[in-house]
């Protein structure tokens, strides 16, 4: 389970271990502001974060281990203006959304005060210090989005810029140690086919996303409709699975004694974070009355 935690400083800091500003996000937007309106406008947004590469950094012991948890620092700032004077901006807002969930993982207000990290109160810029820790197995794009508000409750609109995680040296996930049945007899009986199959990946564990198979149908290789097959490592029985986290994938298939006769084909991958695939493990099931 992936974990977000967050800090907000209005005041100096010390610089720790994994301390990094990367090359910043910046949009600006040129229009004119029509003056008979009441509504905020967001015109300039920068964040100086953009890219982080997850496996250059360190943890605050100066090593790298698969479960740390690594902190990045950034500064979001934009420029916020109001055809009716800057007192009518009640606040100045954020958010930071992981893309591939959707979930809001963060928001905080930003300032214009002339304190850490703003450099002059009251010139419509508003800043703001956003403090980020992750797990070194997260991969994923977020989106930071800002916005305005005035004290009518008038929104201004919203400008977002991006946040990416990643690896440049991803270690794919790796498969072995395959266990399931070669020939079945069935006798005109269901049967329930048993997979387990081992998945380890040098980046930690955690850092595999799906473990998984695919079958495929006698006598012309056809895809089964089913597919893909997800396996689990969740020490469920129902699964067949034994003990969760242990790096054994376990899947139970019932076989009813329908079944078409034939050699079906099964091919295994595993995933990683990064989306990189692992090695594909393919075996055949010959199937009998």
């Amino acid at each position: 389970m992936r974990q977000f935690l967050f800090k907000i400083f209005l005041f100096p800091f010390v610089v720790t271990l994994g301390f990094i500003f990367l090359s910043g996000c910046e949009k600006k937007y040129d229009a004119v502001i029509d003056s008979a309106g009441s509504a905020p406008f967001i015109s300039h947004a920068a964040f100086s974060l953009r890219k982080v590469y997850s496996d250059t950094m360190y943890n605050s012991q100066g090593l790298k281990k698969p479960d740390d948890f690594l902190t990045i620092r950034g500064i979001v700032s934009t420029k916020v203006v109001h055809p009716d004077g800057l007192d009518r901006i009640v606040s100045v807002r954020f958010n930071l959304t992981e893309n591939q969930t959707s979930s809001v993982v963060h928001e905080g207000i930003l300032y214009d005060g002339g304190i850490f990290p703003d450099k002059n109160a009251l010139d419509s810029l508003y800043t703001q210090l956003v403090e980020y820790q992750f797990g070194r197995v997260f991969v994923g794009k977020l989106t930071l989005s800002l916005w305005s508000v005035d004290k009518s409750g008038n929104p201004s609109n919203v400008i977002y810029l991006p946040l990416e995680i990643l690896r440049r040296d991803n270690q794919k996930p790796i498969l072995s140690d395959l266990q399931m049945d070669s020939l079945v007899a069935l006798g005109g009986t269901d049967h329930v086919l048993n997979f387990y199959i081992t998945a380890t990946d040098l980046d930690g564990q955690s850092d595999i996303y799906r473990v998984y198979f695919n079958s495929f149908i006698p006598p012309n290789g056809t895809p089964s409709t089913s597919n893909p097959f997800f396996m689990y490592d969740d020490g469920d029985i129902i699964h067949r699975d034994v003990i969760a986290g242990d790096g054994v994938y376990s899947l139970a298939v019932k076989l009813p004694k329908t079944t078409k006769i034939g050699t079906y084909r099964f091919e295994f991958h595993a995933i990683d974070r990064s989306l990189d695939s692992s090695n594909v493990t393919t075996r055949t099931i010959v199937i009998t009355n």
